[in-house]
């Protein structure tokens, strides 16, 4: 029984998802360092409702937003990252989301989404459904699943720096 399980397509390909170079710096890494920092700032109570409602909301957004492109060579995915969006009007507005929560939010926005479109496009195109996941984080460290949390925690570290320099406060959301 666990040997049947454990040679199933599905798994045999998630593993080797999970084992290519490619995943390891787009995903697994850059997940489980946002799952740390959500649940350093979560246990320290620094999550607001608001945050979460505006999180919730950028999701969405993102998610209709996002549009697939197929060639004949290449089929990609364009996610619209709403959320580092909203940590830049944030800031704008004097409200600051700490870099390394604005990183671990912004990663889990396009996560979700990259990982929900991938999932349709497969039900779409009647592709192996236990396969779906092979193209989120595909392009390892080109991949917008990284570089895009990564400039928008460094473009929020940046614009708070600047702000205080110039003798401004602060309020967390």
């Amino acid at each position: 029984m666990l040997e049947d399980l454990l040679t199933a397509p599905g798994v045999v390909g998630f593993v080797r998802y999970l084992d290519s170079p490619e995943t390891r710096v787009a995903v697994i890494l850059p997940g489980l360092a946002s799952l740390a920092v959500l649940s350093f700032y979560a246990r320290s109570g620094r999550v607001s409702v608001r945050l979460q409602l505006l999180w919730l909301f950028a999701v969405l957004i993102s998610y209709l937003t996002a549009r697939w492109v197929v060639t004949s060579e290449v089929e990609q995915l364009y996610i619209y990252s709403a959320f580092s969006v909203a940590c830049a009007v944030l800031l704008f507005k004097r409200i600051y989301v700490p870099p390394p929560l604005a990183f671990a939010l912004t990663f889990f926005s396009l996560w979700w989404v990259d990982v929900i479109q991938a999932f349709w496009r497969a039900l779409e195109c009647d592709a192996p459904i236990e396969l779906f996941f092979h193209g989120v984080g595909g392009a390892g460290a080109r991949d917008a699943l990284l570089l895009v949390p990564l400039l928008t925690a460094a473009f929020i570290a940046y614009g708070a720096n600047r702000i205080r320099a110039r003798g401004e406060r602060l309020a967390e959301l």
